[in-house]
């Protein structure tokens, strides 16, 4: 199945993604990635009645992700995967999930965080998920919204940032 952007953000589906990316991406499908939000029927329904019609939504757990993703089944259409952080997302990637670009797109402030980028605040588990994501060969970026200015994400700019705390 291909992945035509795999974001990290922390309000998983919101206008961002269904009135910003969806559009120009043409998604068949957005997977959400989260395995609380998988066993929670109320906040699945909440998340997908947010998505545009003619785009089938899939709510699952981190396993159930990794194995859609890189399963056959689903050949031929176009998903948009989200998760809420970059420890779910490393381990998608550890389950086998064929990755090979993931975009930061909104993580917010929260107590222990910094500032990476207006947009992208991250922690120490966030720095070690991101590590483990590029040694798994994964390239990262940050990107807001499409047509914004898209930063790459290397090992410098993560050890840059441990300097913070």
């Amino acid at each position: 199945m291909p992945v035509v952007l795999a974001r990290i953000d922390d309000r998983l589906i919101h206008g961002q993604v269904t009135a910003g990316w969806a559009p120009q991406l043409q998604p068949t499908r957005i997977i959400l990635a989260n395995n609380a939000i998988a066993t929670d029927s109320w906040q699945s329904r909440v998340y997908a009645s947010s998505v545009p019609p003619g785009i089938e939504v899939s709510i699952l757990s981190i396993a159930g992700a990794a194995s859609l993703l890189a399963s056959r089944e689903s050949a031929g259409e176009r998903s948009i995967l989200l998760t809420g952080s970059a420890g779910e997302m490393a381990e998608l990637v550890r389950l086998g999930a064929p990755l090979v670009c993931i975009n930061l797109g909104g993580v917010h402030f929260s107590p222990g965080k910094v500032e990476m980028l207006p947009w992208v605040y991250l922690d120490s588990q966030d720095l070690v998920a991101l590590r483990r994501l590029l040694e798994m060969g994964v390239e990262l970026s940050a990107q807001q919204v499409p047509g914004g200015r898209e930063v790459s994400i290397d090992s410098g700019n993560l050890l840059e940032l441990e300097e913070k705390f």
